[in-house]
Parts: structure tokens; sequence; C-alpha cells
């Protein structure tokens, strides 16, 4: 019988027959019975095959295993005699890959059959395995036909749903010890998982589904040197060694030529992670609250308020006999005073003087106001440069070293990258250079690395954020940073072998999690400050932070006691003044 579907889209039923009946009522397809109405195929090809007891129908079916064709896109229709139990049927097939994602259904008479007439129906009833040992043989009445009322299918739940027990069926495990996604209790014992996001995931998938596991260590897998196997949890999925690959395994197009993926569990980002750059002083802090113009502006203002008051004062005093005389200098510390907020012992008597000072008063208020303000989140948001961002700023520090966990995707991302790009080219030129410590086995180890200097370290974001909010003391954490720039954005999900029969039934449970918003509780769980950076106070402001203080208070000393000097000379070489005479006079009388 050839391995192709038919081409009709409709089943000729015979009646029953006993091995006594004549004619041709026992033939498929010859037209004689009833016509049993298929769903239409679409995507999916149909078998149709009658049982023999010769074993003509069970060779041909463990042929067919051979070349895959028990899987979601083929639908199969056995019509079986009268007297053959399904329990024979499913001996002959044992070694038959007919799995959970399966679509067959066994076709046979219940009821009596006689000469004049018939008294029963054809029950369709679906059967699955739920391993690959041959046992564990599932059955599930799917509808039936009879002459009278035709094709009754009953109305059933998500085949998945119908299917999710595996009966504790146990599947080997291949994983890696890295948390926050999972951590292992014993090696190579049965339901040996300890705690994380993805051994969470798994569990409750376990208790969906129903089945044992056994997890082993290894590396996430890296493709070989021959561009074919991989090692690692990819290569143990290739070999056949491991049926789930249960770890935050990222999903890439390379990676999914050799195996399959779920769904992904979770989205995550990488960044290159630095040491905190040193804070350095600028000559220019205390100015970076005005700009050039507004500086410029502000002398001009006092300037002019002091011209003002000086001339309302002069023409008060030529016009009322006003004897209070304001000097230009007087007029000039008057304004200042109230521009900086400070008192002064002059002040202006004619009230056009008077509103002249508060005009100054008020607008030294605002801009002090404003001034202060600004310098004052200055501080408090003020920032180390970084040396670069990306990659291609990376390249021009060749004094830096770069770091990426070796086995893992991110390291095939930088050494598979386009020649000649960024990656690629990060990848020859600084990891090549020393690959016993730019390739690190794990987080904590590359970390280390950067604490010390000149290191980049190439990692998800999400393993960092969590070693640094839970795992290194606060001094540390704070003393790593990133680069504010997401490079690869991705899904991570479990691996399955390829053309594996659990895909379907994992993405059925999974998707229903995600709905009901199980993943996301998780992930609060075992991530709560995810979209923060770790927790940190900003350290009080040093002296890097005021220096300019301390050179303005010096400038101001040494300027001062210049004009002293100048003062002095200049005092020095005068005559006395009248005013000066009369003092030492008055001194000399009290004196005697």
């Amino acid at each position: 019988m050839p391995l192709t579907p038919p081409t009709t889209l409709t089943l000729s039923l015979p009646r029953p027959h006993t091995g006594n009946d004549s004619g041709g009522d026992g033939d498929v397809g010859n037209g004689g019975g009833q016509v049993m109405y298929l769903r239409a195929p679409h995507y999916r090809s149909q078998y149709i095959l009658v049982w023999d007891e010769e074993g003509f129908a069970a060779a041909f079916m463990n042929k067919a295993s051979e070349f895959g064709l028990f899987t979601d896109q083929q639908e199969w229709l056995i019509l079986l005699p009268l007297n053959t139990s399904l329990a024979a049927v499913t001996s002959a097939l044992r070694n038959t890959r007919i799995f959970v994602d399966s679509q067959v259904w066994m076709c046979y008479y219940d009821g009596e059959w006689t000469g004049e007439g018939e008294n029963g129906r054809w029950v369709l009833e679906e059967v699955w395995q739920v391993g690959e040992n041959g046992d564990g043989w599932q059955r599930g009445l799917w509808g039936w036909w009879g002459h009278q009322g035709g094709l009754r299918p009953l109305p059933l739940d998500h085949k998945y749903d119908r299917r999710k027990d595996l009966l504790g069926y146990h599947l080997r495990v291949a994983t890696i010890k890295a948390m926050p996604y999972e951590s292992l209790i014993a090696e190579n014992q049965p339901q040996n998982f300890g705690e994380g996001y993805v051994v969470d995931v798994w569990h409750i998938l376990q208790q969906q589904l129903n089945f044992t596991y056994t997890a082993t260590n290894t590396l996430f897998g890296s493709l070989q040197d021959d561009g074919k196997t991989w090692n690692g949890m990819v290569g143990m999925l290739q070999t056949r060694d491991a049926d789930v690959a249960v770890a935050p395994l990222s999903i890439t197009q390379i990676r999914s030529i050799t195996i399959d993926f779920t769904i992904p569990i979770q989205m995550v980002s990488t960044r290159l992670y630095i040491k905190r750059p040193v804070l350095e002083g600028t000559w220019t802090l205390y100015t970076q609250p005005f700009d050039s113009f507004l500086w410029l502006i502000i002398p001009i203002s006092v300037l002019v308020c002091v011209f003002v008051l000086w001339v309302f004062n002069w023409v008060t005093g030529q016009l009322a006999g006003n004897s209070h005389h304001i000097t230009m200098g007087e007029a000039f510390w008057i304004i200042f005073s109230g521009v900086v907020q400070q008192s002064t012992v002059n002040e202006p008597r004619p009230v056009s003087g008077k509103l002249v000072f508060f005009s100054g008063l008020w607008m030294g208020l605002i801009l002090l106001t404003c001034y202060s303000a600004i310098l004052v989140s200055i501080l408090t948001t003020r920032q180390p440069k970084l040396p670069f961002r990306n990659f291609e700023e990376l390249l021009e520090n060749p004094d830096w070293n770069l770091g990426v966990r070796t086995n893992t995707a991110l390291a095939d991302s930088l050494a598979l990258a386009p020649p000649h790009s960024s990656m690629r080219l990060s990848w020859e030129r600084f990891v090549g250079k020393d690959p016993i410590n730019n390739l690190p086995s794990n987080n904590d180890d590359a970390l280390a690395s950067v604490l010390k200097g000149k290191y980049a370290f190439f990692a998800n974001k999400e393993y960092i954020i969590y070693r640094l909010q839970r795992k290194l003391p606060l001094a540390q954490a704070m003393d790593i940073v990133d680069t504010k720039t997401d490079f690869l954005k991705r899904g991570i999900g479990f691996g399955l072998q390829k053309r594996s029969p659990y895909k379907k039934l994992f993405n059925h449970v999974l998707t229903k999690m995600t709905q009901k918003g199980h993943l996301n509780r998780l992930k609060r769980k075992w991530w709560p400050n995810i979209d923060r950076d770790p927790e940190a106070e900003y350290p009080s402001p040093g002296f890097k932070e005021v220096f300019t203080l301390y050179l303005i208070l010096g400038g101001g000393c040494l300027l001062g006691v210049a004009l002293l000097l100048a003062e002095y000379l200049v005092y020095s070489r005068s005559p006395p003044s009248s005013a000066t005479k009369e003092r030492e006079t008055t001194l000399d009388t009290w004196i005697e």
C-alpha cells in the first residue's frame, strides 16, 4: 500500500462482515456502503487503513512511523473488522511512534449484525502513547457513526487537555546550574531540581502533565568546529540523550536548525557591564545651572539697577533738597546685597529708589532660588562619563578586555557575527587575545574581573540584575554599571528534540500559564526590581564635587591680599586728609 494520502475527503464505510458474507459489501470504496464525511484536511494528510490479521496493516503503520507520519500533520482512520480487540491492535503496534501529538482514530463496530439488519453503531476512539517505551497506550471516545444519524462527534475539550496526563512518564532532562533560573539538590537523581524561575515553571508543567524527570547538569551548548555537532544541552538533544533542556536557553536561529523550542517563557536583553568610572571634577560645575547668556545678563542687570538707583537719588536730591547722597559705589553695594539676599547698611531714601531696590531684591530671590534648585539637582544626579556605550566605541579602546560566558548563545552571537562587523571584530580583538580570562565559565568570575577595571562583560541583563540586587555587597553592586544599550533581545524557552511529540503539549500548557498570569507572578518573585537598577543612595558629595568652592575661596583671599597691599601703597603715599587730622587731634586731646 503506497504511503500517499487519499484524494477523496469521504469514506465509504462497509457493512461489517463475519467471514460468511458474500458479495462486495466489505470492500472499501466500492460505493456499496454508507458514506461518513471526514473533516476537511486543510494542511493535514489523511490516511484510511483497513486492519487485517495477517499483519500487513501493522507493517505498513510501522513503516509509516519510521517516516514520521504520525504527527498532528496527518490524520489516520483505522477500520477494524469484527471481533478485533483494540488490545490486539496496540500490541501489534507497540513499536510504532503514535504519541500525544498524533491524530489516529480506531473505528470498530459496536453491536450485533444479522442478515436482516444491523443493531449497533460504528465507534471512533482516538488512541495515543505517552512515551516511546511501547506501553502507556491511551484511548478516548471521539464519536460514533450510524446509518440513521450519520457522524456524531462528541463535544470534547481541547486535544491536549484530553491528553495531558503522561501517567508518570520519565523524562531525561539536561540543565545547567545558573541562578536565578535553576539549581540542583543532587546530581543524577529523580526529581532533583532545587529552586529558580525556570524550575518553578517546570514544576507547574509537571503538576499539569503528571510526569517524572531526572536532571543532568551540563553546559548550554556551543557549535563545534565541524559546524554540525553541538556540545552541552543542545548536543544532548541532538544525540537524543535527553528529552528536554530545562534552562534559560536562548531561542536562536542557528540552534533551531538542530533542536526545537517551546514558546518563550521570558524575554531577555543583553548589555555590556563595566566598572563605574571615576566621577571627575570639573572647573565649570557651578556655572552649569545657568547658561552663558544668563550669566552675561545678570551683571548687566545689576549695573543697570545701580545706575538707575544713583540717578533717582541724585534727581530727588536736586529737586527736594535731599541731603542723603548715595555714591555710585554705595548704590552698587545696595543693589548687590539685594541680589544675593543680604542686608546692607545704606538704604535708598526716595520712594523711587526703594522701588528700584525692591526690584533688585526680587530679581535676586528668583535667580538664587532657581540656581540653588538646579545646582542641587546637578549634584545629586551627576553621573560619571562612560568610556563607551557600544561595540563600535569599545573598539576605540584597545587597552580594554571583553568577556562573555563560554558555551552560550552570546558567545556564538559574537563568534558567528557577520565578518567585519563591530561584534565580530570585538570577538577577534578582545576575546581572542586572552580566551582563558575572557571566556569565563560563570558570572561571578566575570563580575570579579569587571571590578578590577578595564574589563567589559557581555551578559544577559536578567542574570546580572539578580546578582547585583541579591548576591553582591552593596558597595560592589554600586561599582558595576551597564552602558545603557540593549544589543540583543530574544526569548528563552525549553529545548526539545527535533520534531518532539511533546512540543505542542508543552506549548499548550505554557500558553494557558501565560494567559492566567502565572509567568508574570513568577517573574515578580525572582526579579521584584527588574526594571530598576540596583537599590542605592547617591554618595554624599566629596571634595571632587565641591572643590570649585575652595578655588573661589582661595582666589578671593589672594585677591583681597592684593587689594590690601594696593590700598596700603596708595594711602601711605598720599597726605593725610582733614578728617584724619581732626581724628588724630581729638585722640591726642583725649589722651592728655
